[in-house]
């Protein structure tokens, strides 16, 4: 091994050392530490490196985690995140539904963004829902969540819930799967659930958070300032043949009772 090889190897390692396990690393991530196109293709020659798909390496041979790929996703955008159910039990909200090898991943992203080949290649893919949206501010709403050393962006719970109802389906068992979620959110943060309610351009959601919220009676929607929430006019027909909500002027499945102090 000549010097500049060695010096070359000794460069490689240090970055890669310091890579979180399991992590999809994009070219633009190695550019970063120093490592060219150029050099990653020497690297995967030598097996330094394991080509996931065109732009996309790992350290390790094998098939990423989904985690390791939104990793490598969010160093193209970080519009890309777990949401909604996801997120929810990510935050162990909705423990009742254990992550398994066939468990629905729900990711999103702003309605501009793509799946790189990469990704849409990988074998657990078809797991994957991506949901396309501005329905929410791109930055608003989100923490950080750390796992077997990656450290990926996601959403908060606040944000979570509203995803959530977003992708719902809109029969009698996704209502009662929304009631159950709903059931563990008595620790939600008044403050972001208000920024989030204002920033929300889902009538439908808007809506139908706040049903569940008040079926629920959690102390922080007492905190909220819904005057300063646009709930729009007219109804929505969310369940069909459901019973309308009086106060929020949706439909609901005609089993859910009507809260006591709605009008």
């Amino acid at each position: 091994m000549t010097r500049k090889t060695g010096s070359k190897r000794q460069k490689l390692n240090q970055s890669l050392n310091a890579s979180p396990a399991g992590a999809v690393l994009t070219s633009a991530w190695l550019k970063g530490q120093g490592i060219s196109s150029r050099l990653a293709d020497y690297y995967v020659n030598s097996g330094w490196l394991h080509r996931v798909g065109d732009g996309a390496f790992t350290v390790r041979p094998g098939t990423p985690t989904w985690l390791g790929a939104v990793f490598g996703l969010q160093q193209k955008s970080k519009s890309f995140h777990p949401g909604g159910r996801t997120a929810l039990e990510l935050s162990g909200l909705a423990h009742f539904l254990p992550l398994g090898e066939a468990h629905p991943v729900y990711l999103f992203s702003r309605s501009g963004d793509r799946l790189p080949t990469w990704f849409k290649r990988l074998p657990w893919a078809s797991r994957v829902h991506h949901l396309r949206t501005n329905f929410l501010p791109q930055e608003l709403g989100l923490r950080e969540h750390r796992e077997g050393g990656l450290t990926v962006t996601v959403s908060a719970p606040e944000r979570a819930t509203l995803e959530f109802l977003h992708h719902l389906t809109l029969n009698d068992s996704g209502y009662e799967h929304a009631n159950l979620i709903f059931e563990g959110l008595g620790t939600l943060r008044p403050n972001v659930v208000q920024s989030l309610l204002e920033a929300c351009a889902s009538i439908k959601v808007k809506r139908l958070f706040l049903h569940l919220a008040e079926k629920h009676a959690h102390p922080w929607l007492k905190q909220l300032k819904l005057t300063n929430v646009s709930l729009g006019s007219g109804k929505r027909v969310l369940f069909p043949r459901g019973r309308l909500d009086p106060k929020y002027l949706i439909t609901v499945p005609a089993a859910v009772e009507t809260p006591a102090d709605a009008p």
